[in-house]
């Protein structure tokens, strides 16, 4: 079933509440453009208590405004903005030096248009083209142009080098140049953030060098004609999967339950289009950040992707060869992928070292549940954001008779049952890390019965 990421916010702060959203989601995500070094680190440890899988959001390149007092605009009123540590409207990246006058700025994630009319020592003096509060952390933008930023700030770096995350959501990611950059500060895996065109352009290097992608569709909206998002999440999505890399959908998924119970039809139908275009997880934002109903949204999120998950048909050519795949563990998965399409198979169970199994079969976006056992707690957080795989540490795992024991490791914790058929996969008598070399498929009633150890 899709995976849901939850954002830590306001609305968590109880930690009774905070509890019960993790309880039901599967990643829980940090956002650093709107927190210091210092309450990040705090945060981070709140919620490492819960051990859930964290995601850190990283700020990147963005460019946002910083103001100590709200200041209200009517349209046509100017106000002028300056350098980092200049005025007391600022920018906090110096973008005074990448525009020019007549130019247009969108705030707000693109909600409010802003024009340069002059420039001078330092600041820039807008004018507004709508109604709008200009806020301290408020998002700036461009249409068609990317900011030449390194891709992580200063205090990106600091709160990776004082944290130890499960993921990290690299915002505004422009080539893979960027995610070779970020791993030099940190081991989680880099999920690429896709919100402008740079990144879109670039989508085939960038999902070689990074371990999943993010369609971030609020920036990406603003950077892209609209009409231009469902077709480039279409073709992301897909190529993720041809990589066997996981993908994500975000932003305004649930957007009226920030203040309503209940999703609209359209949002509703948003979800069930992103699991059916192959997505394996989809990330509420401000629902459950500052949402009033943060429980029922990732509820909503679970409901519809198990209506939806019958309904899902890979898209992945299993008679060609895909991209950067082990070709051994293609063709095994290609196998398994054709045997789990039939109605007698009801449970895949996937023995891994590093989660590569789970992710080959994962790809498919079968029906049918995957149970990946590993004997590392980091590995199963990773494979937390695969579709329908349930991640399992068996720390004692024997290296004889590995598929009889797994079958009654998985019976006796209620992964399986004894009426089940199971297709088993693992990489046997191989220090390779990334492969699968081994299928078989068996009655769990009849391993029990003739079980030998």
């Amino acid at each position: 079933m899709v995976k849901v990421i939850s954002t830590y916010g306001p609305s968590l702060y109880d930690n009774k509440v905070l509890g019960q959203v993790l309880a039901e989601s599967d990643v829980v995500r940090l956002n650093l453009s709107h927190t210091t070094v210092a309450d990040a680190v705090r945060e981070f440890n709140i919620l490492r208590k819960f051990g859930r899988p964290i995601m850190l959001d990283t700020s990147g390149p963005e460019v946002r405004i910083r103001t100590r007092e709200k200041v209200a605009l009517e349209k046509g009123d100017r106000i002028r903005i300056g350098r980092p540590g200049g005025v007391p409207v600022c920018f906090d990246q110096d973008l005074y030096s990448f525009v020019k006058v007549g130019e247009l700025l969108y705030l707000d994630d693109g909600m409010v248009e802003m024009e340069i009319v002059s420039r001078s020592k330092g600041t820039l003096e807008l004018e507004a083209h709508d109604k709008v509060t200009i806020k301290d952390r408020m998002s700036v933008n461009m249409k068609g142009r990317t900011f030449d930023f390194p891709i992580l700030k200063k205090p990106d770096i600091e709160i990776l080098h004082s944290t130890a995350p499960s993921f990290i959501a690299l915002s505004f990611t422009r080539t893979a140049r960027d995610v070779k950059d970020a791993r030099k500060h940190t081991n989680a895996k880099i999920i690429a953030k896709i919100e402008n065109w740079d990144g879109v352009r670039n989508i085939d290097q960038i999902l070689r060098e990074a371990d999943g992608v993010m369609i971030a569709r609020g920036d990406l909206g603003v950077e892209v004609p609209a009409e231009e998002v469902p077709i480039i999440q279409k073709e992301i999505i897909d190529l993720a999967n041809q990589y066997a890399k996981p993908s994500i959908v975000a932003t305004q998924v649930l957007y009226s339950m920030i203040s309503n119970p209940a999703p609209t039809r359209a949002e509703v139908s948003d979800i069930a289009n992103a699991v059916l275009d192959g997505a394996d997880a989809i990330l509420l934002s401000n629902e459950t950040a500052v949402g009033k109903y943060p429980l029922n949204a990732v509820r909503i999120i679970k409901k519809v992707g198990r209506r939806i998950a019958p309904y899902v048909k890979t898209k992945i050519n299993c008679a060609g060869q895909a991209r950067q795949l082990e070709p051994i563990s293609q063709i095994l998965s290609n196998t398994i992928y054709s045997i789990a399409s039939n109605k007698e198979i009801d449970k895949i169970v996937v023995i891994t070292r590093g989660g590569y199994g789970a992710q080959m079969i994962s790809r498919f976006k079968l029906p049918k549940p995957i149970i990946a056992i590993t004997t590392n707690p980091e590995v199963a957080s990773h494979m937390s954001l695969l579709y329908n795989v349930t991640p399992v540490v068996w720390a004692t795992m024997p290296k004889k008779h590995m598929l009889p024991r797994a079958a009654l490791f998985c019976l006796e914790h209620g992964l399986v049952e004894e009426k089940d058929t199971v297709v088993f996969t693992a990489a046997v008598r191989t220090q390779k890390k990334d492969i699968i070399n081994l299928v078989e498929v068996h009655s769990i009633k009849d391993m029990m019965q003739n079980l030998e150890l």
